[in-house]
């Protein structure tokens, strides 16, 4: 059982590599054509409206992420019933967000008078709500331990989306098109996901809207705390453009947009690489393979913090050259700004792999709590180091609240879930068990 867990975390992990790879080719593929066909305004309503695509894994208020650990509890505990209702409830939930939402949108987009400045986000936020349900195909593909073919249904979405905009930007020019062209390719590929998941697993085919009461709230709710997660981890980094800008000026804010798009990128990779752990952990503890469960978290941590050593040795070493070849301009990035970057990067490789854990284990209120608690002494840190240390303060203000809260935090709490299944006879009676601490809803 474990060799075959190691074996599809691997696979999963590699495409999930490979996936990412052709994604960055693909937009530094499409930036240049896009900025010549529109033009510098046209480009940035375009792009303005295109960077909404990243809201389809967050308004979904968590449900995703809960599909992730509750469909690989209930398959590892042998009750594919219940993982049918958990997705039926997730589809019921994601179609009725995505209705509410059409309706609020086009209320709006209706009061404007279907401007055209209005109407290409409009259609993003059609193409946001038409994803809502549809997404939930790569959580379960991600609870099924099968995460190879979520990625291979991105890896799809990028190379139609990549043909159809350099075939647009060619022959049409036109704004609303080329947004319709960037969400069509995320509908169509998660549909086709959905599609694919449901041929492949009967046995997971919703019958019925909605299956069970219990298990709709037991969806709902979890994902609201999951939900919780995504917002305090994001206010941790997310405010600091208008930090940079209010308290330090137009030009450290230059800086800051380039810094965090060095760590957003770093933290997606490694998320790529570990985001299979999360399923074979959750598999594991109900199969009662502890030692797997620890040895792979050490093993894994290793990695994804010796992976961040070696990039920040080289952003350290060679970043400052790299970006004024890369950007044909010098932003003032010096040393400190760059061993700034080093250590949020470090910092997030860090505190990973105790997050999955918690995730797998349902340990989501303490994570929530914690994450909470790191993120609002985050912010008050960016503020007191930023007149003094300026954009890297900012930076350092996330590093050491991740650093000093956060990650000591999760690891007490790894350790008292430890000490409470060494104290049964069995992994599977700890995890029933009545755990004064246990955060499961």
């Amino acid at each position: 059982m474990s060799h075959g867990r190691n074996r599809r975390v691997y696979a999963a992990a590699g495409f999930g590599v490979f996936q990412r790879i052709v994604q960055i080719a693909g937009t530094l593929v499409i930036m240049p054509v896009m900025l010549r066909a529109l033009g510098a305004a046209g480009f940035g309503i375009w792009g303005a409206a295109a960077s909404l695509a990243w809201l389809s894994g967050v308004i979904d208020l968590g449900m995703g992420s809960a599909l992730v650990t509750l469909v690989a509890r209930s398959l590892a505990l042998g009750q594919a019933h219940e993982a049918r209702r958990q997705i039926a409830s997730a589809l019921a939930l994601g179609a009725s967000l995505a209705v509410l939402l059409l309706l609020l949108s086009g209320t709006v987009w209706l009061r404007t008078t279907g401007r055209a400045d209005t109407t290409v986000y409009f259609i993003a936020v059609l193409g946001l709500c038409l994803n809502l349900p549809l997404n939930s195909a790569n959580n379960v593909w991600m609870a099924l331990q099968e995460g190879y073919y979520s990625s291979f249904w991105e890896l799809v979405q990028t190379v139609v989306t990549t043909v159809g905009l350099l075939l647009a930007a060619v022959f049409a020019r036109d704004l609303r098109l080329l947004v319709a062209i960037v969400y069509g390719g995320l509908v169509a590929s998660n549909l086709g996901s959905l599609i694919h998941l449901l041929i492949a697993h009967p046995e997971l085919r919703p019958d019925k809207p909605l299956q069970s009461w219990r298990t709709f709230r037991e969806v709902a709710s979890t994902g609201s705390m999951f939900f919780l997660i995504t917002i305090a981890g994001s206010l941790s980094f997310v405010l600091d453009n208008v930090l940079a800008l209010q308290m330090l000026g137009p030009e450290a804010s230059a800086r800051m947009t380039i810094a965090t798009r060095m760590c957003v990128t770093a933290m997606g990779g490694m998320a790529v690489i570990s985001q299979p752990l999360w399923p074979a952990f959750t598999d594991a503890a109900h199969r009662s393979d502890r030692h797997w469960i620890l040895g792979n978290s050490t093993r894994w941590m290793a990695l994804l913090v010796g992976a961040a050593l070696a990039g920040s040795a080289i952003l350290v070493l060679f970043g400052e050259r790299l970006l004024r070849l890369w950007l044909h301009a010098d932003l003032g990035f010096g040393p400190v700004l760059m061993w700034a970057i080093a250590a949020w990067i470090v910092a997030q490789a860090l505190v990973r792999i105790p997050n999955l854990l918690l995730s797998a284990l349902l340990l989501v209120r303490f994570q929530a709590f914690a994450i909470g608690i790191g993120a609002a002494i985050a912010i008050a840190l960016k503020v007191a180091f930023a007149r003094s240390f300026g954009v890297g303060g900012i930076l350092w203000g996330t590093t050491l609240a991740g650093l000093l809260i956060v990650l000591p935090a999760n690891l007490w709490r790894i350790r008292r879930w430890q000490q409470h299944v060494g104290a049964e006879p069995a992994m599977g009676a700890a995890l029933n068990a009545r755990d004064p601490d246990r955060d499961l809803p």
